[in-house]
Parts: C-alpha cells; sequence; structure tokens
C-alpha cells in the first residue's frame, strides 16, 4: 500500500462491540466523521448484515472502503469478536460490500489510536490538570475486562502499543487490603488487575467484602455489576459504597503503575462502562493520591496527566484520520489492508 495515500473516500467507519455497533461516515479526507446507524449486534448474525444496513443508511454517499474496530482479537485481515459470534473476513467483507480497500484494528488498539485526535472537549482531568509532555500515552478501560494501551510518537508518526497489561498481577499494599484480600476468588490461580479491575471483578470484590457485612459471598456474587454501581452511586448500601470506593483505588494505583512501566508523561486516559458508572464517586485529589504513591519516584508520576474520557466520539474520529493520513500512523498495513 502507498501509505502516503488515503484511504478512498467516502470511508466507513466502525466501533464494533458485543452490544452495539456505531457506523459513521466521513465523505472526504479531514471532514468530521457523521454517524450514520448505531445497530445492536445481536439483531445480525453476520458483520456483513450489520454493514449492509449502514451502507444503506450512507444514502446516495456509498462508502468505497472501511476501517472498523472490534472488540475481540485481531490477526492480520481477520477479527473475532470476543462477547459475541462475529467473524470478520476483511477481503470476504471487502468483496461482499463492494469496498476498494479496509482494515480491521482491535478495540484498545484503537482506543490508543485515538489519543492522537484527543480534544480538550474529549476529556476531564483528575484533579489539577498538568500539561502533557511528549512522551507516551496510556489509556487504561475497565469494562468487560480491562484494556490497556499505549501510544507512542516518533517525530510525527504515532506508533500503538496494545497489549495484555489487564493481566499483571496486583497485591494488597495496605491494612484495608490485607483484610478482605484473602477473599478474593482468584482466576486461573493468580489475582491480577483484570481479576478486579473490569465488570465481573466489581462482583469478585463485591464478594470479598462480604463478611466484613455479614453478607453470603455467593450471594454477593450474584449481584449483577450495574447494580452495584447505581447502590453505590445512590448511598444507599455501605456495601456497595465500599466495593465502589476500593474498586477506584485500585484502578488509581493500577492506572499509575502502568503509567511508570510506559513512562506516559503523555498523559493517562481512563475510560469504559463500569468506569463511567461509578465516575460520580472519584475524590479526584484521593484519587490522585492513590495515582502518584510510587514511591521513590513519585514525583515522576506527579509530573503525568490522568483524565477521564467522556465519551467514545474520538473513536471514531480517529479512524477517519487513519484513513485521511495513514502515513502518520505505525500499522503493518502489507500484512492487514485488505481488498475487495
Amino acid at each position: 500500500m502507498d501509505t502516503s495515500a488515503a484511504f478512498p473516500h467516502p470511508l466507513l467507519v466502525a466501533d464494533i462491540g458485543g452490544t452495539n455497533a456505531r457506523f459513521a461516515l466521513t465523505r472526504a479526507p479531514g471532514e468530521p466523521p457523521r454517524l450514520v446507524t448505531k445497530l445492536a449486534t445481536a439483531a445480525h448474525a453476520r458483520p456483513e448484515e450489520a454493514i449492509d444496513v449502514a451502507i444503506a443508511a450512507c444514502g446516495d454517499a456509498r462508502p468505497r472502503s472501511a476501517i472498523f474496530c472490534a472488540a475481540g482479537p485481531v490477526t492480520g485481515r481477520e477479527a473475532r469478536l470476543t462477547n459475541a459470534p462475529w467473524h470478520f473476513d476483511g477481503p470476504a467483507i471487502a468483496q461482499a460490500c463492494g469496498f476498494a480497500q479496509g482494515l480491521l484494528l482491535n478495540d484498545f488498539e484503537a482506543a490508543a489510536l485515538s489519543l492522537a485526535f484527543v480534544e480538550e472537549s474529549d476529556v476531564s482531568p483528575v484533579g489539577t490538570a498538568i500539561v502533557p509532555g511528549r512522551g507516551p500515552k496510556l489509556v487504561l478501560g475497565p469494562g468487560t475486562g480491562l484494556g490497556v494501551a499505549a501510544l507512542a510518537r516518533c517525530g510525527e508518526t504515532f506508533l500503538p502499543l496494545p497489549g495484555e497489561g489487564g493481566h499483571i498481577g496486583i497485591g494488597p499494599q495496605d491494612a484495608e487490603d490485607d483484610g478482605y484480600w484473602p477473599h478474593i476468588a482468584r482466576q486461573h490461580g493468580r489475582v491480577t488487575a483484570e481479576t478486579l479491575l473490569c465488570g465481573p471483578g466489581l462482583q469478585r470484590l463485591h464478594a470479598a467484602l462480604a463478611p466484613a457485612f455479614d453478607v453470603v459471598p455467593a450471594d454477593a456474587l450474584q449481584v449483577p455489576p450495574p447494580q452495584i454501581a447505581e447502590a453505590a452511586v445512590a448511598g444507599a448500601d455501605p456495601h456497595a459504597e465500599a466495593t465502589a470506593r476500593i474498586f477506584l483505588k485500585l484502578l488509581a494505583r493500577t492506572a499509575g503503575d502502568l503509567a511508570l512501566v510506559f513512562g506516559a508523561t503523555g498523559g493517562v486516559f481512563l475510560r469504559g462502562g463500569v468506569l463511567h458508572a461509578l465516575s460520580r464517586l472519584i475524590e479526584p485529589e484521593e484519587f490522585r493520591r492513590h495515582f502518584t504513591g510510587k514511591q521513590p519516584v513519585d514525583a515522576f508520576a506527579r509530573a503525568m496527566p490522568l483524565a477521564l474520557m467522556l465519551e467514545d466520539a474520538v473513536i471514531l474520529r480517529a479512524m477517519a484520520g487513519i484513513g485521511a493520513g495513514p502515513q502518520r500512523f505505525a500499522l503493518a498495513y502489507g500484512e492487514r489492508l485488505w481488498r475487495g
């Protein structure tokens, strides 16, 4: 592929998860994407069916190419959703849907790339606003699992660094942790960041705290994550409130640890459904205290900006930006680009 050339436009971009798929269209390079449809993933047996609906919603501006991000593993020109039975075969989709070319991204790879497009209105600083440096940027997202990815910059080129940072081991660090940690249900014989910092993790933490509230752990484990979050935000359930408070403490601590790994002076960005549900409970200075409590290198951590990503429109803008200027992004286009 000639990476100095934009993808053929109009360009269809999509953010596809296990529950919903959002499609947007950009008619020309540099034009902001316009949302054309949002579909329930479960309403369509195959991605091609949903893509056909999105193409029809574009009207006369039929897309000539596509860039999609999918919530699941991506290998070359193929992807598979983790929480829905959709399989993406890029060349087959191009042929079936009439695309000249296309590209598949993992959802957290796209989240990392979106950090090149973040604007002030997309984020809310946690604690004192700090001017970002030119070092890597980091994004964490507690949702169904814990997504972690970074974005590095070399000159005017951006390199996404996806990985499995959610599976690093974590452990107790204070007296409060010592009280409930023995009750945590290990996953695959380990306690990792994702064991606790995701939707199912919120349930595990709720169960681990159950003995302190005279609740049967098995009963606590059955409470759905949204119900725990709602009760915590409402302030009507001390058990749920404690669960949410400790969840946020562990998230801040883990975000700070990973920020040290990447040297994320460009900023640390937090997103994801669980975080959005609990965001009203964040006490900014307390959250930053756990984020920066990294003696003997706490001064380094204090120099890192920390912010909440308010919504996901930037993901669609990022894919439109890749389509307009692919040369700015160090992606293995030769292995990943698909053509009709």
